[in-house]
């Protein structure tokens, strides 16, 4: 029996050596070629920036900027009219089936495909835009040339553009795309690690439909309208097109390349390629999930033989440890140590550059250890594939111990739970209860020791105990005689009661009584301003939109006199168009402060350069402020301020302060706007914008009513603003998360906007 044992053990050693020898042969001898697999990635993909996953992303991308440059340009445009032509033919009633089997269909008219075709095109380029620009906007550098109007759309301050016909040594990495009038890729421009291979992949990426704006169609895609009965009766032709006339450069400078590799993973799916590196290449390649593979097979290996053959699976000193211990070693070998043996193969391929040779003993005689570690902790748990419940009951701590832990988790949280649970009660009122306890305690222990003494020093004990409870009984109810009282006040309306007197226990409630008086003296303050504003409100309403309208009705009736001269009836005319857009713009401001008011506003977040923007507005009403004589003074960082905001509601914040400016601002003086970045704390900072002027009326509002709807700087309402604009900036600037507010010094008009990042 001994010797069969003896002889099963040497079995059970040959075989363990020999499967761990051969498990780090096999690994060792693959990853001594990973070099090469690695070397052969980066030839044929180049860096991640010029793979063709990325450029698919830029070619897509310039269906979002192109509309945005043509409307920069004065253009109204629609996006179907840009990327899409539909082609009818009427066919003969035919069975589909029967001669359009390979061809998609759909039930309905051919209005209402082209109208499902449309609102997939505008989600689609929503989509990309979400998905793509907005994270191309902060790490990346583009720019579009409308080639017709010269016009320039970029975010950035440097000069991108230049890249369309010359170099610009700013930028390490650059795409440029110019299309033709008929939407061909008439020319492209590249830099980058493998210039011959970035060409190769753009020409592929232009070729693929997956550059299109709607990827499931193709360049051209025929439809059969189909009714009810399955019956064809029409076809719709669906061409897409590229945008015309335009050129498209995306760039980015060596430190953007650096911060964008770091700030995404490498997955094209969600649009956001890293620049990998080499490294990196390694995992990707998937070394450490060969090493995982192998440690499986080796385990499932095991399984089979502990199963199948006992006898080739001895006992080890590890069958005594608990099962717990055994489990985290064989996790710490597995997941813990894998990128370990990825940074392994990488640093004795490309860090020490061994030959083959070198890179197969070192992988090997650290592979040993490895997987006889693994083959180790397999023999120590090997009862877990033969008898599950058995391994359990024996080898685990937390089986053999449950209910102990269990029943001190218990204990444990009775404690706790009575030691810092008081219901009802606070802590200034159980003082007087755990002295009263104490003293008890204390005369009732000193009691038991003198017989008829203790009793006649007990008694003694409980009426002067008594006595105190009492008195401290009487003081507590004064105390909430007082506290009853300030709250009664408070309920009859008086907020000016001051809260002078001492509360005992009580006093804690003073605090939360003295804001609740604030509270309520200031929300009757509110109301009573808030009834005021409206009266006020109504009258502004009816004062703003009687004055034009009385104006139409005036020259509506002269124009009605037979004796009009054509002068005077142009002059009639043109000053009817002029009130009734004036009409038509108080209307329109009047509806869009009452969605913003009842929160009834759809903002569409995208990243800002808020910086940008401003100069942007500024540039629309450069002009207004020239004929002024109004010299505006920008103090803007270098750096962007990059803000999730709705371009649009905030361009309409900035549009109506400057427009504020250029009606209230006294002429030739000076407009001050500055933007700063404010610290917090550590990783919370405010961007702080102000737009300074001097008033040309004396400012006898305060500045809370400045924002109020309808109110203006002018009291006698000379101007022709519609009292809308500051309130439309306070809506739009709280709707999207930031503050906004109004100072006055004198003369001097401060409106100040801030957003937290």
């Amino acid at each position: 029996m001994l010797d069969t044992r003896l002889k099963n053990n040497k079995k059970a050693l040959r075989l363990a050596v020999f499967a761990v020898m051969l498990a780090a042969a096999c690994f060792a001898f693959v990853a001594a070629f990973y070099k090469f697999r690695v070397n052969e990635y980066c030839a044929e993909n180049g860096s991640g920036f010029e793979a063709e996953g990325f450029i698919t992303i830029l070619f897509r991308s310039n269906y979002v900027l192109y509309p945005e440059v043509l409307e920069k340009s004065g253009k109204d445009i629609q996006l179907e009219d840009l990327y899409l032509t539909f082609s009818e033919e009427s066919v003969e009633r035919v069975a589909m089936n029967e001669y359009f089997e390979n061809v998609a269909r759909y039930t309905g008219s051919a209005e209402q495909f082209k109208a499902n075709v449309i609102e997939k095109l505008n989600m689609e380029v929503a989509s990309i835009k979400e998905e793509y620009v907005s994270n191309l906007a902060v790490s990346t550098d583009y720019c579009v040339i409308d080639t017709t109007t010269q016009t320039i759309l970029k975010n950035t301050t440097r000069e991108p553009e230049l890249l369309a016909t010359e170099e610009n040594s700013a930028y390490a990495y650059y795409l440029v795309l110019c299309y033709d009038q008929n939407g061909r890729l008439a020319d492209i421009r590249v830099k980058g690690n493998n210039t011959e291979q970035f060409i190769k992949n753009v020409q592929l990426a232009a070729n693929s439909t997956d550059t299109l704006c709607m990827s499931d169609y193709g360049k051209s895609t025929q439809v059969v309208m189909v009714s009810d009965d399955e019956t064809a009766y029409g076809k719709v032709t669906v061409t897409q097109k590229n945008p015309q006339n335009a050129v498209f450069i995306y760039a980015m400078t060596s430190e953007q390349l650096e911060q964008f590799s770091w700030m995404t993973e490498f997955s094209s799916q969600r649009g956001m390629i890293a620049n990998v590196t080499r490294e990196r290449l390694y995992d990707l390649l998937g070394i450490g999930n060969l090493y995982l593979t192998f440690l499986g097979i080796m385990a499932v290996l095991f399984a089979v033989i502990a199963r199948c053959r006992p006898h080739l699976t001895a006992d080890t000193a590890g069958a005594r440890l608990a099962a717990e211990l055994v489990f985290l070693m064989l996790f710490v070998l597995s997941f813990d140590l894998q990128m370990n043996v990825v940074e392994l193969v990488y640093y004795v391929s490309e860090v020490v550059r061994m030959g083959e040779e070198g890179i197969f003993c070192t992988t090997f005689a650290v592979m040993v250890v490895l997987f006889g570690a693994w083959y180790w902790g397999l023999l120590s748990v090997r009862e877990l594939f033969m008898d599950f419940g058995s391994f359990v009951r024996k080898r685990s701590l937390i089986y053999r111990y449950w209910n102990q832990i269990k029943a001190f988790c218990r204990r444990i949280w009775d404690k706790w739970k009575a030691v810092f649970t008081i219901e009802g009660l606070d802590k200034d009122v159980l003082k007087p209860l755990k002295r009263y306890i104490t003293i008890q305690l204390i005369v009732c222990s000193l009691a038991c020791c003198f017989w008829f003494f203790g009793i006649f020093a007990l008694f003694c004990c409980s009426a002067l105990l008594y006595l105190w409870m009492k008195r401290y009984a009487n003081n507590l109810q004064m105390q909430y005689q007082r506290l009853l009282e300030a709250t009664n006040a408070i309920a009859q309306g008086r907020f000016d009661n001051p809260l002078t007197e001492d509360f005992g226990i009580f006093e804690r409630y003073k605090t939360e009584l003295s804001q609740i008086q604030d509270g309520f003296g200031k929300a009757v303050e509110d109301e009573v301003r808030s009834q005021r504003m409206k009266t006020e409100l109504i009258t502004n309403v009816s004062h703003d939109l009687k004055t034009p309208l009385t104006a139409i009705i005036t020259y509506v009736d002269l124009l009605k006199e037979e004796n009009v001269t054509p002068e005077q009836r142009r002059s009639y005319l043109d000053t009817l168009e002029r009130k009734s857009l004036r009409l038509k713009v108080l209307i329109e401001d009047l509806f869009e402060i009452s969605k913003a008011s009842s929160g009834n506003v759809r903002f569409y977040p995208v990243a800002v350069d808020i910086c940008n923007l401003m100069r942007q507005v500024y540039l629309e009403h450069e002009q207004q402020m020239t004929e002024n004589g109004l010299d505006v003074r920008f103090d803007l960082p270098e750096e962007k301020l990059i803000l999730q905001l709705d371009s649009q509601k905030t361009y309409r914040i900035f549009e109506n302060l400057y427009v504020n400016v250029t009606k209230y601002a006294l002429p030739n003086t000076r407009v001050y706007v500055q933007a700063r970045v404010i610290i917090i704390k550590e990783g919370i900072h405010t961007i702080h914008i102000e737009m300074k002027n001097i008033s040309a009326q004396e400012l006898t509002v305060t500045p809370t009513d400045l924002t109020e709807r309808f109110v203006r700087g002018d009291a006698s309402r000379n101007t022709e603003g519609s009292g809308l604009g500051l309130a439309i900036a306070k809506s739009f600037s709280e709707l999207q998360g930031g503050r906004f507010y109004v100072e006055i010094d004198g003369d001097l008009f401060k409106a100040v906007l801030e957003w937290d990042t």
